[in-house]
């Protein structure tokens, strides 16, 4: 009877903890309750990549939240909070999990490949948004169709931008290339001139010819090359990562301005890594970052320069 207790005793009592236990994890809401998605956005590039940015709101007394992620794989994925201060993570079956504790606001951004196919000439981009998402594709784009009606569209910088309601996303587009209509250009003008030429008589097309060789070329104006202050830099800002002080030094060498691609093929970064390097520099001031229509132009700030 005795031994009978004793086993009774230990059932009830594991049965009590698993109660216990089972009460606990109900009282706690999921993680994923704690997290408010503000803001979605997709921006697509040339070569199909495509870089996925959550902004997202929550209450900073739990420890983590969970985060699905788009896309299967997930390249130079970076997670800060609201002073811009990197957070741990773990991906486990294409979600996040961040740990967030005193954090009211995070930012997530990756670069993936599995949101675009291409055939032929014409690229797809497609993705499951939890969300409004505001889609960016590349500068040359022309679409060809959308799966639903987008909130607002328009065009910035040259770029078509467009607001999709949450849920399935489906754009179809081709990109014009540059040097298609400049080629036809160059012909046309060969056309032209070749026409010219055949049709104009001999002894004026000698008369042009002395002309032009009379001509003198225009004054080209000299340019004054801006000289950046390295000391005064290092000084204010010493807190600087070695990829950093690389990409300041090489801009230094530059005379303050460089495009990113010469940065990632001079310094042999990646092409994301150098993006979140400016990112950075430009959030503390030291850097301007201008598009233009092909590529960004770095420039070390104003106040930073030799008078």
């Amino acid at each position: 009877m005795k031994r009978l207790s004793k086993m009774a005793a230990k059932v009830i009592g594991t049965l009590l903890l698993l109660f216990a236990a089972a009460h606990f994890l109900t009282a706690v809401p999921t993680v994923n309750a704690q997290a408010n998605v503000e803001a979605l956005s997709l921006a697509v590039y040339l070569d199909g990549f495509v870089m996925v940015n959550y902004q997202l709101k929550l209450n900073q007394t739990y420890p983590a939240i969970s985060v699905r992620l788009i896309g299967e794989t997930y390249e130079e994925m970076l997670v800060v909070d609201e002073q811009n201060l990197p957070l741990d993570y773990t991906i486990t079956n294409n979600e996040a999990l961040i740990y967030s504790l005193d954090t009211t606001e995070i930012a997530v951004s990756y670069f993936t490949q599995d949101l675009t196919a291409k055939t032929g000439k014409y690229w797809t981009l497609t993705a499951n948004t939890p969300t409004n998402a505001t889609v960016t594709l590349p500068a040359t784009a022309s679409i060809i169709s959308i799966n639903n009606v987008p909130e607002l569209i328009q065009t910035v910088d040259s770029q078509v931008v467009l607001v999709m309601p949450a849920g399935v996303v489906e754009i179809t587009y081709f990109t014009e290339h540059s040097l298609e209509p400049q080629t036809e250009k160059t012909d046309t003008m060969s056309l032209i001139i070749t026409a010219l030429l055949l049709s104009t008589a001999l002894p004026i097309a000698a008369s042009v010819i002395w002309l032009l060789k009379r001509r003198k070329p225009p004054l080209v104006p000299t340019e004054t090359k801006s000289e950046v202050d390295t000391k005064k830099l290092f000084e204010k800002h010493k807190d600087l990562r070695q990829e950093e002080i690389q990409v300041i030094s090489f801009l230094a060498e530059r005379h303050g301005t460089a495009f990113e691609a010469e940065l990632y093929e001079q310094l042999n970064l990646p092409r994301t890594t150098t993006w979140r390097l400016l990112k950075r520099l430009q959030a503390m001031g030291i850097v301007d970052i201008t598009k233009t229509r092909r590529q960004n132009s770095v420039t070390i700030r104003k106040k930073f320069l030799k008078k």
